[in-house]
């Protein structure tokens, strides 16, 4: 890219930085305020501990890293729209941590081979609070979505992320840092929000036409 390409990439990716600026809000709630929920099912007893899937859940960071930066490159109005579906959809799951906080019970891990060091690393830095809706799942969801709307990006990345984003949902129950209703709200909550942001979207298009329109017709009346 050239000179003014690069600075207005980089210009746009440096609206990646609200997103740990939110996530300060994270931080504030993921502790214990004395009355937390469990929305633990019969089914997600039945749900094995895999120490394995540590490593897809961590590399959550990278691929949210790594989708947004090529999204930015390929498809800058995309990117934009996924910018604010994060924003909301993180500010909405803030809100329900903040009046209904809910606990995953974790398992006593035995063992110290690097992965189960691994997933008792991932229980130290994360408190069992906060689970409803998931925000690993609801990040992971609404890049998948970018990819699959995107019209810029090849086939083979649209599949390579939407495998990647199965595959990190599917390890949030794996590692037991999730119950199976986390991943329903947070897919619901998603949708919401893309529903949401691309009907004002639209609407803001719509308006904006009409009004570019209307403009050039009063520009021809005053010519003539």
């Amino acid at each position: 890219m050239r000179t003014k390409a690069w600075m207005s990439y980089l210009l746009a990716c440096s609206g990646l930085l609200l997103i740990p600026l939110v996530g300060l809000i994270y931080i504030h709630l993921n502790q214990d305020n004395g009355k937390a929920y469990s929305l633990m099912t019969d089914l997600d007893r039945q749900i094995p501990f895999i120490k394995s899937f540590v490593v897809p859940y961590l590399s959550w960071y990278v691929f949210l890293a790594v989708g947004f930066l090529y999204l930015a490159y390929r498809d800058r109005s995309n990117y934009f729209q996924t910018l604010v579906e994060f924003i909301i959809g993180l500010l909405l799951c803030y809100s329900v941590y903040a009046i209904y906080q809910t606990t995953v019970p974790r398992p006593d891990i035995e063992g110290s081979d690097w992965l189960l060091r691994t997933v008792q690393w991932v229980y130290r830095s994360d408190e069992p609070f906060n689970c409803f809706p998931s925000t690993h799942v609801l990040t992971a969801y609404l890049m998948m979505r970018a990819y699959l709307r995107s019209v810029p990006i090849a086939m083979r990345y649209k599949i390579i992320a939407t495998s990647m984003a199965i595959l990190i949902i599917v390890s949030t129950q794996f590692v037991k840092q999730h119950v199976l209703l986390d991943i329903v709200g947070a897919v619901l909550v998603a949708e919401g929000v893309v529903f949401v942001v691309e009907r004002s979207k639209r609407t803001w298009l719509t308006r904006s036409t009409a009004a570019s329109a209307r403009q050039d017709k009063l520009e021809r009346g005053l010519k003539q």
